[in-house]
């Protein structure tokens, strides 16, 4: 069972008694007596001799102030001075106080650095906010508490582990900035259960606007500690940009982009459209309330990009700027042999860097000028060496399965596979398919209770086996289908560098071109990133939003390509902080117990007993 949290600010009832964290300090109360004593010292004066004592006054009245055991007269100096000398005692035992939260032996920070956090609805922002809740927090901090600081984004890692240096701590947090991506709040909670052990006195804060990641399905065991949820902003109004697509037909090109109105009110704002950072048109739009809006822009001929930008700034600038590869990237020839099949061409003509050309499998015969091969109902005698897609082989053909089989729903073999990432399969249906239990062509990738439904293989080529006609399914009328198709082209026949846009922190895959001597990226901010030549790339430091060069050397040639990385995130441009949390629940034998905070005010007495120094400066020049 799981276990819903909210915010609180948890409050120690009862007296607040005051505690001192170095009593033998106490021994310089020494002083005060000294003082005081040497009011009652006999001065030592050279003696004069004089003509006349009516003369000198002065020094008579001197010599009988000093006569020892004379009682002492009322002195602002002797009061001050003793004021300053016990303010300094008191600041030297160091003196403190019951904090107002209760804290763990151990305490878990979980600060939260993801874009949402870049929201200025609280001063000065959100990460601003919570850096400074998180900064009181280490001030309560006892002598014998350790306290671990875990940043919370797209990948979360420790700043400070198990520490009780407080200015350590500060700095660690201090440091932490913010990322364009999102909060991953697994693996962090994974982070922290890795450095509590069982029956430690541990307790985690999480300090977050609560827009987070859903939770894996691993912590339902739950955790050795619990989690607390205090809550970081207030609003949700904010206006973004959710999506911006170029689609290039026979005629023209042309960008799609997509404009939210997340809140609440009326919002007015201008939009500046430029091509290759030249501005192209400004446009004054109005969105009413949760409300959006589809516009389609011109796109220049020559430009090899295009951005949208909102001027008029809001709570939240990461997605008031889109940008979008406008420039057609290297093209890959395709032949699709196919009787017919109207949604496996369209779905294959998604990507913009494919040549498609469809033929039916009387025209086929085989040829080395296609970098991928799609077969629809039909089987060639061999099949090329190469990447292709065989889509319900007929009978008797080398790939056919057993007889057909009634199948009903259908399912993931593993959902976490990044070939089925984004591909919902829900609500599909296949009427039949052929029996691939028996198939020895891959592993499978989409299966249902009667048999395998889609195979893929490595080698000796990336290839993939669908065992059912798409025309007895309701596939292709499901989102779920391009989107699957995408996937696999792109495992099949990956681009040198995908045009498309990419989340921040998303890793992209660059395949160097054959001959290429030098591979390196150029991202927004102008830093430069050399890659490996001889192997395909991941690369994966693409937090800054905006557009990326791809330069590649080729026999002394610079060729150039480009992607975008963009924020498109509905969930996070709501920017509405929920009011509880769903987390992970604490294990029965975890150990809840808390101590009261402290409060070091020690450093306060100190600045008063400086303040008292220098009156009784001022006191003894002024003559008192």
């Amino acid at each position: 069972e799981r276990r819903a949290c909210h915010e609180r600010a948890p409050v120690w009832k009862g007296a607040r008694v005051m505690t001192v964290l170095a009593p033998l300090a106490a021994v310089l109360a020494l002083t005060l007596p000294a003082i005081i004593a040497l009011y009652f010292l006999k001065i030592r004066r050279p003696t004069r001799v004089v003509p006349a004592l009516h003369l000198w006054p002065s020094q008579i009245r001197d010599r009988q102030a000093n006569v020892p055991w004379q009682r002492l007269r009322p002195s602002w100096l002797l009061f001050l001075q003793l004021l300053a000398a016990a303010a300094l005692v008191a600041a030297a035992v160091q003196p403190v106080l019951p904090a107002g939260a209760s804290l763990a032996r151990h305490s878990v920070v979980l600060l939260d650095a993801s874009a949402s956090m870049q929201a200025t609805d609280v001063t000065p922002s959100r990460l601003g906010e919570a850096k400074r809740q998180v900064n009181a927090v280490i001030d309560q901090l006892g002598p014998s508490d350790r306290m671990t600081v875990i940043a919370v984004g797209p990948n979360s890692r420790i700043v400070a582990s198990v520490t009780g240096d407080r200015d350590a701590l500060h700095r660690a947090v201090n440091g932490i900035t913010a990322s364009n991506g999102p909060a991953d709040l697994s693996s962090a909670l994974s982070l922290a259960a890795g450095l509590v052990r069982a029956g430690d006195d541990a307790r985690a804060y999480l300090f977050s606007d609560g827009i987070v990641q859903p939770l894996r399905s691993s912590f339902a065991a739950g955790l050795p500690f619990p989690v607390e949820y205090h809550r970081v902003g207030v609003s949700g109004e904010n206006v973004g940009l959710t999506s911006l697509t170029v689609r290039t037909s026979a005629q023209a090109r042309a960008a799609y982009l997509h404009l939210q109105n997340f809140g609440q009110q009326v919002r007015s704002v201008s939009l500046e459209w430029r091509g290759d950072g030249h501005l192209l048109d400004v446009r004054p739009l109005t969105l009413p309330p949760g409300q959006g809006q589809d516009l389609v822009l011109p796109v220049p001929s020559d430009a090899t990009s295009v951005t949208a930008r909102l001027a008029a700034g809001d709570i939240f600038a990461v997605d008031d700027t889109a940008t979008a590869v406008a420039r057609t990237p290297r093209a890959f020839k395709v032949l699709l042999v196919t009787p017919g099949n109207v949604f496996l061409e369209q779905a294959l003509r998604l990507r913009s860097d494919f040549q498609l050309e469809v033929i039916a499998p009387a025209a086929y015969h085989a040829s080395s000028a296609y970098a991928m091969t799609v077969f629809d109902r039909f089987a060639p005698p061999v099949i090329p060496d190469g990447p292709s897609l065989m889509v319900d082989p007929p009978a008797g053909s080398a790939l056919a399965g057993g007889p057909a089989v009634g199948i009903g729903r259908v399912r993931a073999v593993d959902a976490g596979d990044p070939l089925l990432a984004n591909v919902d399969l829900q609500d599909v249906h296949v009427a039949r398919s052929e029996d691939l239990r028996a198939s020895t062509f891959g592993r499978p990738l989409i299966s249902s209770l009667q048999t395998p439904l889609v195979l893929v293989r490595d080698e000796p080529f990336r290839q993939v086996l669908i065992g059912f006609d798409l025309h007895e399914s309701d596939l292709p009328l499901r989102i779920a289908f391009p989107i699957l198709m995408q996937n696999l082209s792109e495992w099949m026949l990956p681009p040198s560098v995908p045009s498309h846009s990419f989340h921040p922190a998303e890793p992209v895959t660059i395949v160097p071109e054959p001959g290429a001597t030098s591979v390196s990226v150029i991202r927004p901010d102008g830093s430069r990133r050399t890659l490996a030549t001889g192997a395909i790339a991941s690369f994966a430091e693409t937090d800054p939003t905006g557009l990326y060069t791809v330069e590649q050397v080729i026999a002394g040639q610079v060729q150039r390509s480009w992607f975008s990385v963009n924020l498109f995130s509905d969930s996070i441009s709501q920017l509405k902080p929920p009011d509880r949390l769903t987390l992970p629940p604490t294990r029965a034998v975890a150990i809840q117990a808390t101590h009261r905070g402290q409060l070091e005010i020690w450093p306060w007495i100190a600045l008063a007993a400086l303040a008292v120094v220098t009156a009784e400066w001022l006191a003894f020049h002024r003559g008192l």
